[in-house]
């Protein structure tokens, strides 16, 4: 068991990695890649929350929010905070995890610079809260409750309303504002949904505060048996996406299709590890991190979970490129004109008025209240 947990951590160092490399090439870009540095920092922060770094977890988490409102104030402190991050991580392979008190010396001056760096910029916004802690401890509404279907059913198309609407004003407030109207539709999210650990209770503790749609719950009840197999069972929620790892388990080439279209009916994938398996899928089919991209002229979006990587063209821009998918175990890669930056959307099935392209699955809605084709990945 010792050595599934080692193999786990080992895993998150990985991911932590490369969320810091990505994080890295964002920052050095300057203020034109900040939207996509905001995303390698929330990956980062989960992944150092998972490594029992806490300090480090939520100072990034600021710095994403920071990026996230494109405050370019928090590019110097990001630069001078990196080397640090990057120099725990390598403790941690050593075996050495800084106590809270250390990280904190070690940490805390990055911190006050960087709340005095952009209180000038947040003062108008200084009496709201844009995230909610970590240790949340929500009581659950139940499906009795008669706000429960109102607030689930309105509650994100009259905010999505609202950031359309906010978007026709130029001031810079007018971005501090989305970003925290971002948040609370994600925090929306939350009501009704349930804990992973119901499919899974012997591993509880390595899954704490992952919660997920119960529709999507149900659709992931074959995982049960087979995830009882497994030698250990970690999971972590990370932009509305989960990621869960089976360690210690070897399927059968049959147990592992299934496993594969289960993935597939909720819009994630799965792969092996070394000595498990890899499963990637969203806590929620009304709204989850989508990639948008551009092909012959058209808005497209692909959900975090089926998305794996995306290799630019070799013209200098960037832009364009081969776009690699996957839903459950079948690959697709195709070239495409344009990749947008990550973002959170919400999902809705194809209006009868909007013209519906041979496979197409649903649309997705940005901040703009731009339409995006979901492509029925098979």
């Amino acid at each position: 068991m010792a050595t599934h947990q080692f193999d786990h951590l080992s895993l998150v160092v990985s991911d932590a990695e490369l969320s810091l490399e990505g994080l890295t090439r964002s920052i050095q870009g300057g203020s034109v890649d900040m939207q996509q540095g905001a995303l390698y920092a929330r990956d980062l922060s989960g992944a150092l929350s998972v490594l029992g770094l806490d300090t480090a977890a939520s100072l990034l988490d600021d710095v994403a929010r920071q990026l996230t409102l494109g405050q370019p104030s928090v590019l110097d402190v990001a630069l001078g905070l990196l080397p640090n991050v990057a120099s725990a991580l390598k403790d941690i392979q050593l075996g050495q995890i800084l106590e809270p008190d250390a990280q904190l010396k070690v940490l805390g001056p990055w911190a006050s610079r960087l709340q005095v760096l952009v209180s000038r910029d947040t003062a108008s916004l200084s009496s709201f809260e844009a995230v909610t802690p970590k240790s949340t401890q929500a009581q659950l509404l139940g499906p009795s409750d008669p706000g429960f279907k109102a607030m689930r059913m309105k509650g994100l198309s009259l905010i999505q309303n609202a950031r359309i609407v906010n978007q026709r004003d130029d001031e810079r407030t007018v971005v501090q504002m989305d970003a925290l109207l971002s948040e609370l539709q994600d925090w929306t999210l939350r009501i009704g949904q349930v804990p992973l650990s119901q499919l899974f209770p012997l591993s509880a503790q390595a899954m704490q505060d992952v919660w997920l749609d119960s529709t999507v719950l149900d659709l992931l009840d074959p995982l049960r048996e087979w995830g009882t197999q497994a030698g250990s069972i970690q999971a972590q929620s990370r932009s509305l996406t989960i990621y869960m790892d089976w360690l210690g388990l070897n399927l059968s080439n049959e147990e592992f299709q299934q496993l594969g279209q289960c993935m597939s009916n909720v819009l994630g994938h799965v792969k092996r590890l070394p000595d498990g398996y890899r499963l990637v899928f969203p806590c929620s089919l009304s709204r989850m991190r989508m990639t948008p991209y551009v092909q012959n002229g058209q808005r497209y979006a692909v959900g975090s979970g089926q998305f794996i990587q995306f290799d630019p063209d070799s013209n200098g821009t960037g832009l364009s490129g081969t776009l690699t998918v996957c839903s459950g175990l079948a690959n697709q890669s195709f070239q495409v004109a344009r990749v947008l930056p990550a973002q959170n959307m919400n999902i809705f099935a194809v209006p009868s008025d909007v013209p519906n392209p041979a496979g197409v699955s649903g649309v997705a809605l940005d901040a703009m209240g731009e339409i995006y084709y979901c492509l029925n990945i098979v």
